[in-house]
């Protein structure tokens, strides 16, 4: 046989042994599967699960949760070899395997039949090791002195009916500083032991000692360690534990705020009760509480609640509710308190907070009647609106849109007082000067309508046609042009009774500008101005002081005196008008006093944003944005003023007035409303025309009634920027800034008057 021959036979064999290697069939896999559980709990999904041959090799690995169909059980598919040689990575029967979850053995088992599934279920707990051992962490106050105890408590899974375990321990140091006894710099004392958990019982405690100090310090950590139990008889679950010694030299404070919620008309309504913190801390803050009746009974008016309320570490607010019950009776307002004990980690400002029910149907001032808002009532024009007026008529009402540079008009309904849009006058529209458009009036004959423009420093006339509403521009006067001053920031306006003059708050520029009207065709002639700081030569008054900032004005009704608040002046300003018809000095001001917070016994002042009269002249009434108050002066016939009294938020029955930029009085004087900016409230006071002695003088307020943006059906009161009293006394109008709408609200005055028949 040649070479060349050879060399194909042994190719040949070599391909035949080849194809006889190849055709060694593959076995069915065995298959473990069943539930995975660590110490009695569901093993999370994710867990690793291992089936390893008793040298450690792995056979056959699966992620928990990895095939949906099989939930939180497990699955492994075993490789098989029946025919010699073996394959590395396969079992044959009767193998012997482990199985891990993680790094814990779970399970020993036997490889069964190829082809075959058996069910399983591993935990490390059937090792036969006994029961689970864990401990949790905890948190101990520190205290000023002597010894405090941290308890720590073993807890086992199950029992162990015939014997004690027990479980070995020590102390370890983190950040704390261990010593044996309580000398300086030292946190807690060192320790270690043995404890015991007697048969049929599932815990134990250990007590570690802990010293008190007054050093203002960060909080500080120390550790128990489990090293390990007796005879080997039960499983370390958690081998280290943490302790945190709290430093209660330097706690946050915790407060709770009152809480005023409507009576719900079925069923029940939350009340919300916010706690916070002075400042985040680095730990867990908890805190029981608990309801204690007042008026208000338990069972019957709300749930009786109680519990314990955990502010999370870094975090600084959390709530707690009480469901205030539905009832039949038309009750006066009714109070329980929430009640809080027990804090940890944290000092107690407030011991308690109280719940006021208010019945809706007991006496109220007002009723919602309807909201105008702009995309669905006004055609996306009532943008920050700022103010509104309500002609004499009644037939028709004006509003600015700051946003939108324009002025809207809409039909007054005279039955219900409800608002519908019928078109608004834009800067670009008419021609005029409205950028950044404020505040709107309409003189006292009903046939002109003024309005103040911040952003281009004037104020603009309309003529109004009296049968349709509708407006045609007169003029207007702007800051710097024509000679014209004292319209810089032109932000609120007052006409006097008479309908002579025109008078505009330059808020920017710190002035007060004086136009003349022509009562014809309502065009305004500019007159002078008066500037903060500024001695007018040309009149009898000294140089004007306090009148930081104005946002007010308003004119007396026998237009002897004007009077402005001054926002940033914390004060009211007061000047003579000059009554000399057809003269060029008709309407001027002379400069007379100004009452400032703080001064000469006024007080409540701070940040005075608006000011009313009332119809009779005798009272000025003040609202106070900064001070959350109403402040109350009296006016001497020749114009003078005496301070009285504040009433501010807080107080008695006043849950509202939280920043009051807006206030009114209705036409007959006997209600007082104050809008609330910073809480979306309207406060109803009512007023006393006639006094009865010295406890309730003339003038003096009671509080009737509070209504809030989203409280009962009221949901567009948002920002409440200015009011509005139709003439007819029937109706208040709420100017929501911040929901871009207006919301309107029956007097049940007027329906005691005249019947409630109106819908």
């Amino acid at each position: 046989m040649n070479r060349q021959i050879a060399r194909v036979i042994l190719g040949l064999t070599a391909v035949a042994a080849c194809s006889l290697a190849t055709a060694k069939l593959q076995a069915p896999d065995h298959v473990i599967y069943g539930n995975a559980t660590i110490f009695g709990v569901d093993a999370p999904l994710g867990s690793v699960i291992e089936l390893r041959e008793m040298d450690g090799d792995v056979l056959a690995r699966y992620e928990l949760g990895r095939e949906s169909r099989l939930g939180n059980q497990y699955a492994l598919y075993i490789p098989m070899d029946t025919v010699d040689p073996r394959e590395d990575g396969h079992a044959r029967k009767g193998d012997q395997v482990e199985i891990f979850i993680g790094a814990q053995l779970a399970a020993r088992t036997q490889v069964g039949d190829e082809g075959v599934a058996v069910r399983l279920d591993i935990d490390p707990q059937n090792m036969g090791t006994g029961p689970a051992i864990r401990v949790d962490p905890i948190q101990v106050m520190e205290g000023n002195s002597g010894l405090t105890t941290a308890r720590f408590t073993l807890l086992m899974n199950t029992t162990a009916p015939d014997r004690v375990v027990k479980v070995n321990w020590q102390t370890a140091a983190d950040t704390a500083t261990a010593g044996a006894s309580c000398t300086a710099g030292v946190d807690y004392i060192t320790r270690s032991g043995q404890a015991s958990i007697p048969a049929g019982q599932l815990q134990a405690v250990v007590d570690i000692s802990v010293c008190g100090d007054t050093t203002i310090e960060p909080n500080e950590l120390f550790n128990l360690q489990l090293t390990g139990t007796e005879d080997d008889f039960g499983v370390i679950q958690d081998a280290s534990v943490q302790a945190t010694i709290l430093d209660d030299d330097d706690l946050p404070a915790i407060h709770i705020a009152d809480v005023r919620v409507l009576e719900p008309q079925a069923g029940s309504a939350p009340a919300n009760f916010q706690v916070t913190l002075s400042r985040s801390s680095a730990v867990d803050v908890s805190v029981d509480y608990a309801t204690v009746n007042v008026t208000a009974m338990a069972g019957a008016d709300f749930t009786n609640t109680s519990g314990n309320l955990v502010i999370p570490a870094g975090d600084t607010t959390a709530s707690i509710s009480v469901e205030v019950l539905a009832d039949a009776t038309v009750e006066p307002q009714e109070t329980f308190r929430l009640a809080l004990s027990n804090p940890q980690a944290a000092g107690l400002a407030t011991a308690f907070a109280t719940g006021s029910i208010v019945d809706p149907k007991y006496d109220p001032a007002l009723t919602e009647q309807d909201e105008t808002n702009s995309d669905g009532d006004a055609g996306g024009q009532l943008v920050q609106p700022g103010a509104i007026a309500i002609s004499a008529d009644g037939l028709f009402a004006y509003a600015t849109s700051e946003a939108m540079d324009s002025v809207l008009l809409f039909s007054r309904d005279t039955q219900n007082g409800q608002l519908t849009y019928i078109t608004a006058y834009s800067a670009g529209g008419v021609g005029a000067p409205l950028d950044g458009v404020r505040d709107v009036v309409i003189s006292p004959d009903d046939k002109h309508v003024y309005v103040a423009a911040r952003a281009n420093d004037a104020v603009v006339a309309f003529s109004r046609n009296v049968a349709s509403g509708e407006l045609t521009l007169v003029n207007s006067l702007q800051d710097g042009v024509g000679g014209v001053t004292g319209l810089d920031g032109a932000t609120a306006l007052g006409i006097s009774a008479d309908g002579r003059s025109l008078y505009a708050a330059g808020n920017t520029g710190s002035t007060l500008a004086v136009m003349a009207r022509d009562a014809g065709t309502g065009a305004l002639t500019f007159v002078e101005s008066e500037k903060n700081g500024i001695d007018d030569a040309t009149d009898a008054g000294g140089a004007v002081a306090n009148m930081d900032r104005p946002s007010g004005v308003v004119v007396s009704s026998d237009g002897k005196q004007v009077y402005v608040s001054a926002a940033f002046g914390n004060a009211v300003i007061v000047f003579t008008r000059t009554d000399d018809v057809g003269q060029a000095d008709d309407g001027k001001l002379s400069f007379v006093t100004s009452h400032r917070d703080g001064l000469l016994g006024v007080d409540g002042l701070s940040g005075a944003s608006d000011l009313v009269l009332s119809p009779d002249g005798a009272q000025l009434y003040v609202s106070a944005e900064a001070e959350d108050a109403v402040v109350l002066f009296d006016r001497a016939g020749d114009g003078s003023l005496t301070w009285r009294k504040a009433w501010r938020k807080g107080e008695t029955g006043l849950v509202g007035l939280n920043g009051p930029r807006a206030i009114a009085l209705s036409p007959d004087g006997q209600e007082l409303y104050v809008a609330g900016w910073d809480d979306s409230s309207l406060t109803v006071f009512n007023r006393t025309i006639t006094g009865t002695g010295p406890s309730n003088p003339a003038g003096n307020l009671i509080v009737r009634q509070t209504l809030f943006d989203d409280e009962g059906s009221i949901t567009s009161m948002g920002g409440p920027t200015a009011l509005a009293c139709s003439a007819d006394s029937q109706n208040v109008y709420v100017v929501a800034n911040i929901d871009n709408a207006i919301v309107v609200l029956r007097r049940a005055a007027y329906d005691a008057i005249f019947g409630s028949g109106f819908e």
